[in-house]
């Protein structure tokens, strides 16, 4: 995947620097919709390096996402972009993790001690049954309410066979109830099975999308590039 857009500045909404690393690799890899997994190597480092170096510090906020969880980057990645966080004093970093890492959240924040360390995480959706065939690794019977004690983001995924429009707009509401920004992301088909509803996708991108975009602490991706990586 060495054409993948890593670096991109985004100044709107959440304004940040947002960063697309290579980890060692998923260690969940079973998301029915994902395959994002497959960005890895041997040597991430090598490709991290150059996108790390990117980093401007022009808004104090940077923000690193790598295809599965913070806890799954390198030890040479991780200690190259904490120094480049402190070189350009940034103040804020907002990383992903998966639920099963939940125990481990303080870790990464003390790894980066003086920095502003907010979590986000993949949630999907808030649907039980939903969750469970999508094989999110998130019991059931977790609430957004129990995720919120954790993390400060979350990502929804929306528009996917199975789907209803009323199930969407609980898990926007739920998501906007429980965290501090959440991104609502149309899913695209790729090499998994699962299909996305085009009804779905007409319906949100023309009724509900405009609306979203008005609420500073969401954001909207209709494609999976739309904040410039990917």
């Amino acid at each position: 995947m060495s054409d993948l857009k890593r670096y991109s500045l985004i100044e709107d909404h959440m304004k940040r620097e947002f960063l697309l690393l290579q980890g060692r690799g998923c260690v969940w890899k079973k998301c029915a919709f994902c395959d994002y997994y497959k960005d890895v190597s041997d040597d991430p480092f090598s490709v991290n390096k150059d996108v790390i170096d990117r980093i401007e510090g022009k808004f104090g906020v940077v923000d690193v996402i790598n295809s599965g969880s913070i806890f799954e980057m390198d030890d040479m990645s991780m200690s190259y972009l904490r120094d480049k966080l402190v070189q350009k004093n940034v103040k804020t970093l907002w990383c992903e993790s998966h639920w099963l890492y939940r125990d481990r959240l303080d870790e990464i924040r003390k790894y980066f001690d003086g920095i502003n360390v907010k979590f986000r995480i993949g949630v999907e959706t808030f649907d039980e049954d939903m969750r469970r065939r999508w094989n999110k690794g998130i019991p059931g019977e977790v609430t957004a309410e129990d995720i919120g004690k954790y993390f400060d983001g979350a990502c929804l995924l929306v528009c996917v066979e199975g789907q209803t429009k009323d199930m969407i707009l609980e898990d926007i509401d739920t998501a906007y109830r429980n965290f501090e920004y959440f991104s609502v992301n149309v899913f695209m088909e790729n090499s998994c099975q699962l299909k996305r509803d085009e009804d779905l996708v007409r319906w949100f991108a023309d009724e509900i999308a405009p609306e979203l975009e008005k609420y500073s602490n969401i954001e909207v991706l209709i494609n999976n590039t739309d904040l410039g990586v990917g």
